[in-house]
């Protein structure tokens, strides 16, 4: 079951899990209240998406072994569970690395695990994908640490 998270700039509507659209919702506000302004560049995708991003890949000419450095197989995507959104803040270029020297993305490394979203993919990321500044995932568990659980 999705529920709407977010109306996207592009105009689409951003869909997460219920729980995971709370916790979006609140961490948002917190944010906007220490002047901090974020926004949602992709959250839930289907698998027929994730497969149609692949193939626009592969024909604009990309290796495979460069894609899946930064785009997971069709099926495998933390996109698919509606809880993972890709996030930005004005000014800066959606799904760069340069996202990291944003305020955004340090009131997000202090913040975020308060409202039970965690970095997905740090430097040498156990799962093997580029270091993505701007990929949050929402866990469950009442403020989870993803730092906590790699000491």
């Amino acid at each position: 079951c999705l529920e709407f998270a977010e109306f996207g700039a592009d105009g689409k509507d951003h869909l997460l899990v219920p729980d995971a659209a709370n916790a979006w919702r609140n961490l948002k506000t917190a944010a906007l209240e220490d002047k901090v302004s974020l926004f949602i560049v992709s959250a839930f995708r289907s698998i027929e998406r994730q497969s149609e991003i692949v193939r626009q890949k592969l024909a604009a000419g990309a290796a495979i072994e460069d894609i899946l450095a930064v785009c997971a197989p069709p099926g495998f995507s933390e996109h698919h569970t509606g809880r993972a959104v890709d996030l930005s803040t004005p000014g800066r270029r959606a799904l760069e690395i340069e996202f990291d020297k944003s305020s955004a993305f340090d009131w997000l490394r202090a913040r975020a695990a308060d409202f039970g979203y965690y970095l997905s993919y740090p430097v040498g990321n156990f799962s093997g994908y580029q270091y993505e500044p701007w990929h949050w995932c929402f866990n469950n568990a009442e403020h989870f640490s993803h730092q906590d659980a790699e000491h």
